[in-house]
């Protein structure tokens, strides 16, 4: 029941990026500034796929939500953020894909804390394919 719960959060964030996103413009000279990480992200723990960070926001106590948007020449953003966490010792306990969105969730115990990351892409994005969306939470 809670990965149904994260999954369907997930899908909220993802749909509501996508809405956000929808308007950005896409000047190819005009790179995106980049948003910081809260102070309390575990940057340590959980790496991100290379790219701008787009939006960052949230708290230990109640998770995470990151968008970043891959480089250009990025390919599969979302194969190389599940990559990018399991070279650091994520496991992948779980995909889905519907209507053009997709999810993976993986887990690891780093410490004393076990971190849950849900990351998908949804076609609808502004940034299509290369965009990534990460939902992190700390038990």
């Amino acid at each position: 029941m809670m990965r149904f719960y994260r999954l369907s959060t997930l899908l909220a964030v993802v749909v509501a990026a996508a809405v956000l996103l929808s308007g950005c413009g896409s000047d190819e000279d005009a790179a995106p500034a980049g948003a910081a990480l809260p102070k309390d992200f575990p940057a340590a723990q959980v790496p991100l796929v290379e790219g701008t960070v787009l939006t960052a926001d949230g708290t230990r106590a109640d998770g995470w939500s990151v968008t970043v948007q891959g480089g250009r020449d990025s390919g599969n953003v979302l194969e190389n953020a599940v990559t990018t966490l399991t070279d650091a010792g994520f496991a992948e306990s779980q995909r889905s894909a519907d209507g053009g969105q997709k999810v993976v969730i993986l887990s690891a115990k780093k410490g004393s804390a076990t971190y849950w990351v849900q990351v998908g892409t949804t076609a609808g994005a502004a940034g299509g394919g290369s965009s990534v969306f990460y939902q992190v939470s700390v038990d």
